[in-house]
């Protein structure tokens, strides 16, 4: 039977690969060398019988069977790291250990709040919290280091394979220093024109509503724009300069509130966009996890309000 033949070996080293998109770069992060990458990918081709890379100088892509593969096999890795998981609970001092990966946003905004409520219910898991780029998480979601994602709705078709639960809408706002010129007047998306523009990265999930509220109200293009979405950067720059902020309201909601970044009254539309709870179709959140999606939810309940 085909599935006696494949190891552990051949599923690490094709999931690494999928998600680098490198046989080299998977090389690096299992400790293997690039040739056993090479050649356990071979033999489990052999093994299917099928082609499921196309390699090309752009790097490496799964083949329309590599994609169906992939999200059994990242199901069984995922049930494995959880049937493993469950026999050490009672045999390491932190018990479970619960992995959620949440963006940045969710990280200032929610979680600290949700993690506190759960642990008041009774949360015994050990929680590993991990904050990164949407895709990045749903990635690591898939690929069953991650037992739930709480973040951004991502496009359909990176979204196969997950079911997303909306908690609430996340506003985009446009935050400054105190003493910025544009503080204490009426704002147009015009007006930032005559400024530096911090905008979030072109990959970002949020990007898109960005760029479409501009083209909206007649801002196709920004003269002077920095990219990033790292809110140490974003938070320091626009306190030490005139630089307008565009950001998650979640990422900044602190820093308004002591004042330390002022919202510009900006006279456009506010995009916003669905956050909410991404699991795997296939395997549900561990048991473990239920408390914390419990508090989670009533915590985002307060925000939506």
């Amino acid at each position: 039977m085909l599935e006696n033949r494949i190891k552990l070996r051949h599923l690490s080293c094709f999931l690494e690969v999928a998600a680098q998109r490198s046989f080299v770069l998977a090389a690096d992060l299992l400790n293997l060398t690039q040739p056993a990458v090479s050649k356990a990918i071979a033999e489990l081709e052999d093994i299917l019988g099928t082609a499921l890379f196309e390699r090309s100088r752009r790097g490496v892509f799964l083949t329309p069977h590599g994609e169906a593969f992939r999200r059994y096999a990242g199901a069984t890795m995922t049930a494995l790291r959880q049937g493993i998981d469950t026999v050490a609970q009672g045999l390491t001092r932190g018990g479970y250990i619960l992995s959620v990966g949440v963006l940045p946003t969710v990280a200032a905004r929610l979680m600290p709040f949700a993690v506190q409520e759960a642990k008041a219910a009774g949360l015994g898991a050990t929680l590993r919290v991990i904050i990164g780029p949407n895709d990045y998480l749903l990635d690591r979601l898939r690929r069953g280091d991650l037992d739930l994602v709480v973040g951004r709705l991502a496009a359909p078709a990176a979204m196969q394979g997950l079911l997303f639960e909306q908690l609430y809408s996340e506003e985009v706002v446009f935050v400054v220093r105190p003493e910025h010129p544009l503080a204490s007047q009426p704002v147009t998306l015009r007006d930032l024109s005559r400024f530096t523009v911090l905008l979030p990265t072109a990959d970002s999930i949020i990007r898109p509503a960005v760029d479409q509220l501009l083209i909206a109200h007649g801002v196709p293009t920004l003269p002077d724009v920095i990219e990033t979405v790292s809110p140490t950067f974003g938070r320091r720059y626009a306190r030490t300069s005139d630089a307008v902020w565009i950001i998650s309201k979640g990422v900044v909601d602190e820093d308004i509130a002591i004042g330390a970044l002022a919202r510009l009254p900006v006279e456009a539309a506010e995009a916003v966009g669905p956050v909410g709870l991404t699991t795997k179709a296939d395997i549900p959140a561990p048991v473990s996890a239920d408390l914390l999606v419990q508090a989670i939810r009533k915590v985002a309940a307060t925000i939506g309000s």
